[in-house]
């Protein structure tokens, strides 16, 4: 597969940099009725490929979020287990399990089987993003309606 490499100007074009460092099963649970959200970024990598926004994304009313169909998000091949646009995948899908919550702030999601493979150091770096991902996320749908044309 063709690796998009999108530059909107924002810390978020750099994939690489958000990936978490851990050992990761591939049991495919984080993808199982995800309620992952977007980034313009992502948005813009994914329709790169040649998917429509309205294949891959939906709009909760506030943040665009991947799509799930029968129960998983809409990349999971559920005989392999495995992303179908991997190389290309969301922020916060290379972010999981890091995740943010308004009053703790950034910790690591116990719900993934590999969340002890997760360094310290991982949290440590990443951290610190991950309130800028959810307000960038925020700021999706306005990308949308400008880039696409789609109104709610």
């Amino acid at each position: 597969m063709v690796k998009i490499r999108v530059r909107l100007g924002t810390v978020f074009d750099d994939t690489e940099f958000f990936e978490v460092k851990m050992n990761c099963t591939k049991c495919g649970r984080c993808c199982l009725n995800t309620e992952m959200e977007l980034l313009p970024e992502d948005i813009e990598r994914i329709t790169g490929l040649g998917y429509r926004v309205r294949d891959f994304a939906v709009f909760d009313g506030e943040i665009w979020r991947l799509r799930n169909v029968d129960g998983h998000c809409v990349f999971l091949n559920p005989q392999t287990m495995e992303c179908t646009i991997y190389e290309n995948r969301p922020i916060g899908c290379r972010l999981y399990p890091l995740v943010y919550d308004d009053i703790e702030g950034p910790y690591i999601d116990r719900e993934c089987p590999a969340w002890n493979t997760v360094k310290q150091s991982e949290l440590d770096r990443l951290g610190r993003f991950l309130a800028l991902f959810l307000a960038r996320s925020r700021q999706t749908n306005q990308w949308v309606r400008i880039r696409y044309g789609f109104r709610h």
